[in-house]
Parts: C-alpha cells; sequence; structure tokens
C-alpha cells in the first residue's frame, strides 16, 4: 500500500514537468499537518485549611492545513490556508472542598479557520534538496463543539451537565522556522517549529440535571461566555507538491 502510495505521488509529479522546483510563477500546493498534540498531567493541591484537590487532565488536539500558493520571486510564496482543527479535553477533579468528591469534564470542539501566509526560503543553488524557510501566517474563522459535566458529592446527590458552544470566534497566528527536503524534484516534505497564539469565544448552553440524594430529579438551562487565548510552541509537518 505504502509502495503504491509513493508512486502514484511519483507519477503525478512527473506528469507536471517541473524543470525548477522554485521559481516565480510556480504554484505550491499541499497540507501542512500541525502538531498532533496529546497531553497529560496529574496535579495535587494541598491548602492551609486542610483541603485537598487532586486534577487529572488530558488534553489531544490534532489540525490539518491545506495550503496553496504561489511564487513571486524565486524565494518567496504567498498563498492561503485552510486550517482544519479538532481538540478534545478531559479534566478529572476530585476535592474535599464542601463535600464535592468528584467533577469530570469533557470538551470536544471543531473549528475551521482560512488565512494568508507567507513563506521565504534560503538557499543559494535552486537545484538544492534540502532547503530552510521562514514562514508566517494567520487564519480566522468559526467552528463549534460539546462540553459535558458530571459532579458527584459525598451526600450522595449529583448533578451533569450537557451543553453545546455557539457563536464561536477562532484566531490563530503565528510563525517559524522550518525545512523543505525534496524527495523528488518537485515534491517537498516539510518540518518545523515555531510560535503559535490561538484565541477562541464561544457561548456554551446547557442544562444541568440534578438529582438529590433521595432520587428527585430537576433540570436548570443555564448559559456562560468563554474566552479561551493561548500561547505556546508548535511542532508541524507536511508535503507540497511544486507545479511549473
Amino acid at each position: 500500500m505504502k509502495k503504491s502510495i509513493l508512486v502514484l505521488l511519483i507519477g503525478i509529479a512527473g506528469l507536471t514537468s517541473v524543470n525548477a522546483q522554485m521559481t516565480k510563477g510556480n504554484l505550491f500546493i499541499g497540507t501542512g499537518l500541525g502538531a498532533a498534540t496529546y497531553n497529560t498531567g496529574n496535579y495535587n493541591f494541598n491548602y492551609s485549611d486542610g483541603n485537598v484537590r487532586a486534577q487529572d487532565a488530558k488534553d489531544f488536539s490534532l489540525s490539518v492545513s491545506p495550503q496553496m500558493g504561489v511564487f513571486l520571486s524565486d524565494h518567496l510564496v504567498f498563498g492561503g490556508t485552510l486550517d482544519l482543527a479538532y481538540d478534545h479535553t478531559k479534566n478529572n477533579i476530585s476535592n474535599t472542598t464542601d463535600g464535592l468528591s468528584a467533577n469530570n469534564s469533557t470538551l470536544n470542539s471543531t473549528t475551521f479557520a482560512i488565512g494568508p501566509f507567507l513563506r521565504y526560503y534560503f538557499y543559494n543553488s535552486p537545484e538544492s534538496k534540502t532547503v530552510f524557510y521562514l514562514q508566517g501566517d494567520a487564519a480566522a474563522g468559526i467552528g463549534g463543539g460539546s462540553t459535558t459535566q458530571s459532579v458527584v458529592n459525598e451526600n450522595g446527590s449529583s448533578t451533569y451537565s450537557n451543553g453545546s458552544n455557539s457563536n464561536t470566534f477562532v484566531f490563530r497566528g503565528g510563525g517559524g522556522l522550518g525545512v523543505t527536503h525534496f524527495i523528488t524534484k518537485d515534491i517537498g516534505l516539510d518540518f518545523g517549529v515555531g510560535y503559535l497564539y490561538s484565541y477562541q469565544k464561544y457561548t456554551n448552553n446547557f442544562t444541568d440535571q440534578v438529582t438529590t440524594a433521595g432520587g428527585v430529579s430537576s433540570s436548570t438551562p443555564g448559559s456562560f461566555k468563554a474566552t479561551v487565548p493561548q500561547n505556546g510552541f508548535s511542532v508541524s509537518a507536511g508535503f507540497h507538491f511544486f507545479v511549473k
């Protein structure tokens, strides 16, 4: 299967008949694979009043970014990116404060953003197989998601919340240094590291299902607005066709 895919890629490259991979007017087509990340941690908080809080946090995210651009010069590429991102966050919290024994929450979100990018290649020979580049990009868009939360108290009562996100706005921007290695004359593999800033704003509408220790249930609707700015480092990979 892998051999067949490689043959297909080489065949596509052969059909383009590109004489120089980085030349003014050539097209730059491919996709970036944003960092697929999985973070987990266990945290213990001991308060001076004797209360203890333990938190187990897990986060998984994945993004795919199809790109298309054009060489404005033999070194500079300008184009656009469609950024598709998925994020799953799970928190498990135990706390002795106010008799709270367990609090579990999950957040799933999918966002779509579009924006421009600039990439500058550094090389002395246009036939170099491995070249470095600097890239800057930004994207803004929309998305949606869902949330769940369950709280179990020591007195036997419990609360379960189920919600959905609306009016979601996302912005991502950053830049970094990378390297492109040409596996054929017209197909390059990218590896890069850099800085990433992301901002997300949304409204969550939820319903709390409360069950008392005696088994009596009631439902209460509610909502909250959230803003989530984040700063961090990114690690990325991808591939591109250089088409004349």
